[in-house]
């Protein structure tokens, strides 16, 4: 790729011809406010915070919409171009509500930020400000308030140009200018959510969120959304053990900026009876009794196993299973969905935006993993007099009449029936990896702590040493260090 130099306060940038100003400065970080530019969206021009001067340009130029030239030497922070950003934020803070006290984008606002970097000084406007829908119910999980909107464009451009719904449009102009639907319509658009994020200000909210925690108390935790098999990047945000809300992290090549409302539910309101400790059929078992109890089963029954594995597991989970299967001489390893698409549940079965088909985090972490397994389509109970059973929707007839192991986080038929359950941890409870639609590989981080269930690797390991092995041939605390 040919590469141009350019200067930019004193600082010489060698870039990609072709690149726009503002990422440019971005990417060698020089900060140029904004907002109505957003990276993944067609660029509008309409905010003018972004103006810089360019030498040579008699004018001040959007750096939002000017691709960088050989030899360029910018400017941005002159008096003049100081001057320009505060009076566009004294425009913009005009007929803006003071509603920094009770609006859910205070602590993240672009607007407070920008005020306080670039201006900060009080507003000079005594006249009465415009008036305008403060509840605008754009759907049952957005609300629209009209008066702090900046009409940046970002919402009615993302329907357009991501979501491709088209619902939102801005009618009208200047200070009676705003964002709306079309007579009648409702914003029933699969990834509406977006919009609370990109939003600048606090004019877009989630219904979900809306007055529920003040953000600078959650605590942040980088993810994989285990939604379905396209592993979008995710931030969950907690506080006290309790997910409060879920948004999406930047990956240009997977997610770029985005993630669809399922994959927010999916972790805020979980719908699943969660498991909690462990037992035998006929009794409530500590930790290690537990482990006493199974692992001469295993042992003793391995090639009479039918060894039935969950593709919300991790990868390094995978490798220890994989590693006791070897051990315990199991001839036969079934795959399975642990979560299908069901077509009363009104959500999208895919797109050709980020949702697949596959509604499980590492089904090809399983394939790789276990290359000679079988989908559970094929299973037969008559070989078996023995089955372990990882994770939910194990739904093979007469299943049930084998001696079960189950290792889950959700009751189901199976694990009601079971001889010995445990109760394993969700994604957001752990460590580990998952292998994408596209077989990358991301890792991710515990964002809660399981409550009265265990770490399925800590399950595998704790097996694996009671049978005298050495998991990943390594020792125990090894694998706990390098994991």
């Amino acid at each position: 790729m040919e590469e141009v130099k350019i200067t930019v306060d004193g600082k010489e940038l060698t870039v990609a011809k072709g690149t726009l100003l503002i990422d440019a400065c971005e990417a060698n970080g020089i900060y140029i406010p904004r907002f109505c530019y957003h990276k993944h969206l067609t660029k509008s021009g309409n905010c003018r915070m972004c103006l810089v001067k360019i030498e040579k340009t008699p004018k001040p130029q959007p750096s939002c919409m000017t691709p960088v030239a050989d030899g360029m030497i910018v400017h941005t922070r002159t008096p003049e171009i100081d001057a320009m950003r505060k009076a566009m934020l004294e425009f913009v803070l005009i007929n803006h509500p003071l509603d920094c006290p009770i609006c859910d984008k205070a602590g993240e606002c672009m607007l407070q930020d920008q005020y306080m970097e670039f201006s900060g000084d009080k507003s000079r406007f005594n006249e009465t400000k415009v008036a305008k829908e403060k509840l605008y119910h754009f759907s049952d999980r957005i609300l629209y308030d009209a008066e702090r909107c900046i009409t940046c464009s970002r919402c009615v451009r993302f329907t357009s140009e991501v979501s491709k719904t088209n619902k939102l449009g801005l009618v009208l102009r200047g200070d009676s200018s705003y964002v709306s639907l079309a007579p009648g319509d409702t914003f029933d658009d699969p990834y509406s959510d977006c919009v609370t994020d990109i939003c600048p200000v606090g004019a877009l909210t989630s219904k979900q969120f809306r007055f529920k925690e003040r953000v600078w108390n959650l605590h942040k935790t980088p993810s994989i959304c285990a939604g379905c098999s396209r592993g979008c990047n995710i931030s969950i945000e907690t506080k006290d053990n309790q997910v409060y809300r879920v948004r999406p992290i930047e990956n240009e090549h997977v997610n770029k900026s985005w993630m669809c409302n399922f994959g927010r539910d999916y972790y805020v309101h979980p719908t699943a009876e969660r498991l909690t400790s462990q037992r035998s059929k006929k009794n409530d078992l500590d930790y290690n009794t537990f482990i006493k109890e199974v692992t001469p089963i295993f042992k003793e029954n391995g090639a009479k196993m039918a060894f039935i594995v969950s593709s919300h597991a991790t990868n390094e989970e995978l490798a220890l299973a994989k590693q006791l299967a070897d051990v315990i001489g199991v001839k036969d390893i079934f795959t399975k969905s642990d979560r299908e698409w069901k077509e009363d549940s009104g959500e999208v079965k895919e797109d050709d935006i980020l949702i697949t088909a596959d509604k499980t985090p590492n089904l090809a972490g399983v394939k790789k993993t276990f290359t000679k397994a079988k989908d559970i389509s094929t299973l037969t109970v008559s070989p078996f007099t023995h089955a372990f059973v990882w994770g939910v929707n194990a739904s093979v007839k007469d299943l049930t009449k084998l001696k079960l192991i189950v290792l889950s986080t959700e009751r189901d038929v199976v694990s009601d029936k079971a001889d010995y359950l445990i109760a394993g941890q969700t994604p957001a409870e752990k460590h580990g990896s998952f292998t994408n639609i596209d077989g990358l590989v991301q890792p991710f981080r515990r964002a809660i702590r399981g409550e009265q269930n265990t770490s399925d690797l800590q399950f595998f390991v704790d097996v694996l040493k009671t049978l005298g092995e050495t998991p990943l041939g390594r020792t125990v605390d090894e694998v706990r260090a390098a994991l």
